[in-house]
């Protein structure tokens, strides 16, 4: 519910192999220790919808009455893109020009009044009031939403429209004091249909290309709102709400945009509502085998469990917010289910006293039915009526109300509810919750009037009973725990891996294409590892075959190729993996039992080492073991001055050395290589390197596991080991 509308390697073959292991403390500065922590902290982090001030339906509800002692970060909704691709004003009036005369602006009993040093009014001037008071709560501009993603389509069409809009959200946080951006996209995936119908003229034709170029927004955000904060001596946010539907889902095969940000927000409600017949809950916490819509599907996938296994893949569980509704949605005239509405059907969303926050699209003055409630006022209905009660969902974990009667279902939230949210953000150990929305959440109406019938003078109003309690619980399970790869001491193998995810809902694929730059050949049948995430079952491959072991959050699948040929140096080679529904990506791919070198660590790139390599040294000669190595890191440019190389080579003396090559970046991963020299005769001096991809002829002289040989035939095939008498003699 969001926006102003509802929504919904082998023996005798060489292969070049590091070692990477990983510093026990990491060489960071205090300032970025900092940063970590206050990262890890549990979030409560709420919208604040900029309308609900001016209806009483919504509570005359303003950013004064925010929760703000239960609150880490207020998320101002909705500002959107504008035709100049630029950041624009959802309501500009409410957020820099009303002057709240007509309006009683309190906190805790006192006045809250406008700053008039400040060159604007509005909520916006009232943030930076409450903020004085409040300043260890985030202020972040929250773009887009249901009704507002439709400028999104056009700008990012072109890295021009992209950089304008990044521009003028630098621009626009700087202006007004916000300590971020959130981006409500709605959604740039290509599964057909997917956003808001009225936006369809412009999602429709850019589909094939949307999950793209998003990614180039969300990075390009991400640089320049970086840029920005070094300027101003200042961290600033990007964050993003997200769907939680497979179905949406499908449809955002690369999901590259997750690196970009300081937490993601899984909207992980409105899994079922009014638009179709099936009568379940709103927000499931865990996945229930009776919902009616997924009993076909391969798991139940309309839960939050779902939907964080899904994004596990691509983030660390700290990084993942959990969403809870303070809102209903419903039905009337509900048949069938467990006698009590759950899991029974129903055409005829709920409509009337059941429905105050539903829409009206046709601007007749009438909700559209929806079952669209604030909790309190849910609370108020059964204060009137002894048959509206509410019922408890054990598989799910979430409440639900049901007037047997009138046959009328409401999903619900409370205090039972919030405590089992608690729970399970502690076990998966999630950075915390986003909340939709703050007026839902409920308390004893200080306005209350015995018999009234009035939308405010109930026994019940928008409170912070919810709140509260969430945010207690958060801070009794304390900061979340850094999620690291166990990786151990492991050997790196010089190959990259090129990960593609196709889906055809409920069919995916992953075509995993590997390029060898070992140096050497990689004998076929090799092997590849992966964790993927349980949002998806593996069934099979093509090229392969496969088992399956549960790790963790993840699936651990050891695939086997079936290939008929050896992949030569330079060469690539591809195996697909077969699955039902989809997942966001998957990690800890190993070759041949090894970490491949294009594989990140923790998030992080493994520093690469170039020219580490055996070496033939004719005696007498000079030799420097640092001449021709150089060290590289994507996150930290040259870093050649960190190798280090320990052991000796001494040129007087024919025979075999064993050189240590380590280089450490600044997350602490440290790489290394051993390599052999070996000094030989000057007689031996045209030896080199036996390499199982190349073809030999008559006299060459290799160098093989510290003997020389000579090529005895006129041709020997690639991969002909030197140890063959039928082609190769000993001579020293």
């Amino acid at each position: 519910m969001k926006g102003i509308k509802l929504k919904k390697a082998m023996a005798g073959i060489m292969v070049s192999v590091f070692t990477v292991m990983t510093l026990v403390t990491p060489a960071n500065a205090a300032t970025t220790k900092d940063k970590k922590t206050k990262d890890l902290e549990r979030k409560v982090v709420v919208y604040f919808p900029e309308w609900a001030y001016k209806s009483e339906v919504q509570g005359n509800f303003d950013v004064a009455d925010l929760q703000w002692e239960s609150l880490t970060h207020i998320q101002y909704s909705f500002a959107m893109v504008g035709e100049d691709n630029k950041i624009a004003f959802g309501d500009k009036y409410a957020a820099i020009e009303e002057d709240f005369s007509k309006y009683k602006l309190e906190r805790n009993g006192k006045e809250v009044k406008l700053d008039p040093k400040l060159p604007y009014k509005g909520h916006f001037n009232v943030l930076q009031q409450m903020k004085k008071e409040y300043p260890n709560v985030d202020l972040l501009i929250s773009i887009g939403g249901w009704t507002g993603t439709r400028g999104f389509y056009k700008m990012i069409d072109t890295d021009a429209g992209i950089n304008t809009f990044a521009d003028s959200c630098v621009d626009f946080i700087r202006q007004y004091g916000f300590d971020g951006v959130d981006i409500d996209f709605e959604y740039p995936s290509s599964v057909a249909t997917s956003g808001n119908p009225a936006d369809k003229d412009l999602s429709e034709p850019r589909r094939a290309v949307l999950n793209e170029r998003y990614n180039v927004l969300m990075k390009t955000l991400r640089e320049k709102l970086d840029a920005a904060a070094k300027q101003d001596n200042e961290d600033y946010l990007l964050t993003a709400a997200v769907t939680a539907s497979s179905w949406v889902l499908g449809g955002v095969t690369d999901n590259k945009y997750a690196s970009y940000l300081d937490f993601l927000s899984i909207m992980s409600y409105d899994f079922h509502g009014g638009w179709n017949e099936y009568v379940e809950n709103l927000a499931n916490i865990y996945p229930d085998k009776a919902d009616n819509e997924t009993t076909n599907m391969a798991m139940p996938t309309l839960n939050m469990d779902w939907a964080y296994n899904f994004y596990r893949g691509v983030l660390p569980a700290e990084k993942i917010l959990m969403g809870i509704p303070y809102y209903t949605r419903g039905w009337e005239n509900v048949q069938g289910g467990n006698g009590l509405g759950l899991h029974g059907k129903s055409k005829t969303p709920a409509s009337g006293k059941y429905n105050l926050w539903g829409d009206d699209d046709n601007k007749d003055g009438t909700p559209d039915p929806a079952g669209a409630n604030p909790l309190w006022h849910v609370l108020n209905l059964m204060e009137k009526d002894p048959n509206l009660k509410v019922n408890w969902d054990d598989v799910g974990k979430v409440p639900y109300v049901w007037q047997g009667d009138k046959k009328v279902f409401l999903s619900f939230e409370n205090e039972q509810s919030i405590d089992e949210r608690v729970k399970y953000i502690e076990n998966k150990n999630l950075g915390g919750a986003l909340i939709w929305v703050m007026n839902g959440d409920y308390g004893l109406n200080p306005n209350y009037v015995k018999g009234s019938d009035k939308t405010n003078e109930g026994k019940y109003t928008w409170g912070d009973t919810l709140t509260k309690k969430l945010k207690v619980g958060l801070d009794k399970m304390g900061n979340c725990k850094e999620t690291k790869e166990d990786i151990g001491k492991n050997e790196v193998i010089d190959v990259n891996v090129d990960t593609k995810i196709k889906y055809d809902h409920p069919n995916g694929e992953t075509i995993f294409t590997i390029t060898n730059n070992t140096g050497a050949t990689l004998p076929k049948g090799w092997e590849i590892q992966f964790d993927m995430p349980k949002s998806a079952l593996y069934v099979g491959a093509e090229g392969g075959t496969g088992t399956v072991t549960e790790v963790g959050d993840f699936y651990r699948v050891n695939l086997k190729t079936s290939g008929w040929a050896d992949t030569p140096n330079g060469g690539t080679a591809s195996v697909k993996a077969k699955m039902k529904l989809c997942f966001s990506g998957v990690r800890n791919i190993k070759i041949n039992g090894k970490i491949p070198a294009s594989e990140p660590i923790n998030g992080n790139r493994l520093p690469t080492l170039k020219g580490a390599k055996d070496q033939v040294v004719v005696e007498g000669s000079s030799f420097d073991v640092m001449t021709g190595i150089s060290a590289n890191d994507v996150e930290d440019g040259n870093i050649t001055s960190n190798i280090v190389a320990s052991g000796t080579v001494d040129t007087k003396k024919v025979g075999t050395y064993k050189v240590n090559y380590s280089i450490t970046d600044k997350a602490g991963i440290i790489v290394t290589k051993d390599v052999i020299i070996y000094v030989v005769y000057k007689e031996h001096s045209s030896a080199v390197i036996w390499n199982s991809g190349t073809t030999y002829t008559n006299k060459q002289k290799v160098v093989y596991e510290g003997k020389i040989y000579e090529n005895i035939s006129w041709w020997t095939p690639a991969g002909t080991l030197p140890t063959s008498t039928a082609h190769y003699k000993v001579i020293s």
